[in-house]
């Protein structure tokens, strides 16, 4: 009985630290063009591709770890949208930030979705206030102080975010995208 208590608060506790703020499919319809079909493909890291990653900061990618890659199609059968879902962590807080990020053909940002959260002091990385300053802008000119707002006590976080927005770029133009 001891062993079940202990175990259940331990994972309360750990419930408690973790906040879901859109589901995959609302994320996916925040940043992908409306009315087109979604496609999906995995981007599989080689060796040098999650060491090309790991070089924007804060990335811990290994070889063969994989990245969803979604993607519309106009009436032409033209690539109009491209959403890429991506898991980061901190490791030196032991938090994780899931989010989705959409781009144009072009590279421009559509939009930023916050899927989880599991740092309390980065939960207003996930408010509107915060998410209105990504769409229309280009992904790899910004950085924290640069072309993006932070959030006070959660300035970690939004250099993650700043460097998941130049990973995210740098995998949809390398995704095969059929």
């Amino acid at each position: 009985m001891r062993k079940q208590i202990i175990v259940a608060s331990v994972v309360a506790s750990v419930a408690l630290h973790a906040a879901s703020f859109t589901p995959l499919s609302g994320a996916l319809k925040q940043v992908l063009p409306a009315g087109q079909k979604a496609f999906k493909t995995k981007f599989v890291m080689t060796e040098d591709q999650a060491k090309l990653l790991n070089g924007f900061g804060h990335g811990d990618f290994a070889e063969d770890d994989e990245v969803d890659v979604y993607y519309t199609k106009d009436a032409a059968g033209k690539v109009s949208g491209i959403a890429v879902a991506i898991e980061e962590y901190l490791v030196r807080w032991k938090s994780s930030h899931t989010w989705v990020v959409g781009l144009t053909p072009d590279g421009k940002l559509t939009g930023v979705a916050m899927v989880e959260l599991t740092d309390k002091y980065a939960f207003p990385l996930a408010k509107p206030d915060f998410l209105k300053q990504f769409p229309g802008k280009d992904p790899n000119q910004m950085g924290l102080g640069k072309g993006m707002d932070g959030i006070s006590a959660a300035s970690e976080s939004c250099e993650l975010l700043s460097s998941s927005l130049k990973r995210v770029a740098w995998i949809a133009t390398h995704a095969e995208l059929k």
